[in-house]
């Protein structure tokens, strides 16, 4: 027989899960198989500098709280072997960059599955996400883009004031020496 308690306390961490994946706006699953206490260290403080949180979650347990959040999508095959998940609540593409360049250096975490904006990516697919500007690049690149003409706009302004201004002390000068 099974421990009520153990089976309530597993049903709360389901409800935690879930809402976290409800509230996140990307959630990554990767395979953290071979891979250190000081990497998952130095990758846990990657993500913190990004505001994401990663954890190691049980797959029965994350099973279930999928099954609450998405029920539409099978999730049997990215919960194979030991399962981590991310979950990203502001940039939901950021994880994706920081699982790449990890798995670039340390050949791990394999990336698994990942649900941004309720789509389902699978591993190469997560590949091209982490090749897209997060939403703060993209904003500087607008913004860059709206300043450029701006300033050329005011560069010009500016040199047809002071054409006029020194046109207008030439005429002044002259008219002053006759």
């Amino acid at each position: 027989m099974s421990d009520p308690k153990k089976l309530e306390l597993k049903k709360e961490t389901v409800k935690t899960i879930a809402q976290k994946l409800k509230d996140a706006k990307g959630v990554y699953l990767t395979d953290f198989k071979g891979i250190t206490v000081e990497q998952v260290n130095e990758l846990r403080r990657t993500f913190d500098k990004d505001k994401v949180e990663y954890k190691v979650v049980k797959n029965s347990i994350l099973y279930f709280a999928l099954k609450e959040v998405f029920s539409e999508y099978d999730f049997n095959m990215a919960l194979k072997g030991n399962t981590s998940v991310v979950f990203s609540f502001k940039d939901p593409v950021s994880p994706a960059k920081t699982i790449k360049e990890f798995f670039k250096k340390y050949k791990n975490p394999k990336a698994k599955t990942a649900i941004v904006d309720g789509k389902i990516f699978d591993e190469k697919s997560i590949d091209k996400l982490a090749d897209i500007p997060s939403s703060e690049e993209l904003m500087r690149n607008l913004v860059g883009s709206i300043q450029l003409p701006l300033y050329n706009f005011v560069y010009v302004l500016n040199g047809i004031i002071s054409n006029f201004v020194y046109t207008v002390e030439a005429i002044k000068q002259k008219k002053e020496g006759n």
